[in-house]
Formats: C-alpha cells, structure tokens, sequence
C-alpha cells in the first residue's frame, strides 16, 4: 500500500492544561509569523495618531477617538491571549477523548456523534507546540493532536500528506 493511501486511526486523549498550553503556542507564534503586521500595525497607527493629535493641539475628540482604538488594539491581543487557552482547556474537559483518522483525503475528528472532516487542502502548516502538533488551518485556527497519542509514523504521515495537498 502506498503511503498516500495509509490511513491512522486512534484515539486522542485531551488534558486540559496541555491543550491550553498548545493553544496559547499556536497564538504566539501565529501572531508572529502569520499576521505580524495586521497585530502590530494598529496600535502604532493609533499612537501615530494620537502623539500627532496632542503635538498638533488637535480637539480632544480627535484624541479621545484614536486614544479608545489604540487601548482597543493593545487590550484586543491580550484578551485574546488569555481567552484562547481558556476555550481549549474547557473544550479538552467537555471531551477528553477524541477519534482521529488521518485518511489519504482527510482528517475526520469525531466526539461521540460529532464529527468533522478537515481535507489536507486545509491544512497550511504543521507546528510542534509542547505535547501537541499543530495543524494550523489558517491566521485564526489550528487544531492540536496530543503527540503521545498518535501512532508510530503518524507525524511522519500527516507532514507528508500536508506537503503534499499544497
């Protein structure tokens, strides 16, 4: 059987901590290498404009505006720093236990009568996070795999089958 047409079946066992973990490396990094500039941007422009405003003897409306975007473009990031783990952390909670199979078109995530079919397509890069890979759907998503959990050549598999749909 090629390797193309494998196919890994298993159980993910979620811990919550990791997962929160994992989730909070994805954001970090995806910030950094994923949308360096659609972060950063913002709030320089609105202290741009603000430190322009009050050197300029701008009306205070004008300050005042800019000033609540600059606070909204710092506060933004961090809130979500902090509410991305928490979200993973109650989803690992909610379901621990998860079925995984990495197909030769898909990855199929199913929980009791839930399920959801990832194509390789999707997938844009493969990150390692700690305990977890990464397969990172886009800027915004990921979706983590405990690595102790996935078979002997699995890694392996999904890096290969990811280069390959791109």
């Amino acid at each position: 059987m090629g390797a193309s047409n494998m196919t890994y079946s298993f159980e993910a066992v979620y811990d919550a901590e990791a997962a929160a973990r994992a989730e909070r490396a994805f954001y970090v990094r995806s910030v950094w290498q994923l949308r360096r500039f659609m972060t950063l941007a913002p709030p320089i422009a609105f202290l741009t404009f603000v430190a322009a405003g009050v050197v300029l003897g701008a009306p205070a409306w004008f300050v005042s505006f800019f000033s609540v975007f600059l606070a909204l473009s710092i506060v933004g990031p961090i809130f979500f720093y902090i509410a991305r783990p928490r979200a993973a952390r109650r989803a690992a909670l909610k379901y621990p236990i998860r079925r995984i199979t990495l197909g030769p078109e898909t990855v199929e995530v199913s929980t009791g009568e839930q399920s959801a079919n990832i194509p390789w397509g999707r997938i844009r890069h493969v990150w390692d996070a700690d305990d977890y890979v990464l397969l990172v759907l886009g800027r915004f998503a990921s979706f983590g795999l405990p690595t102790a959990c996935l078979p002997e050549g699995a890694g392996e598999y999904i890096r290969s089958r990811v280069q390959q749909a791109s």
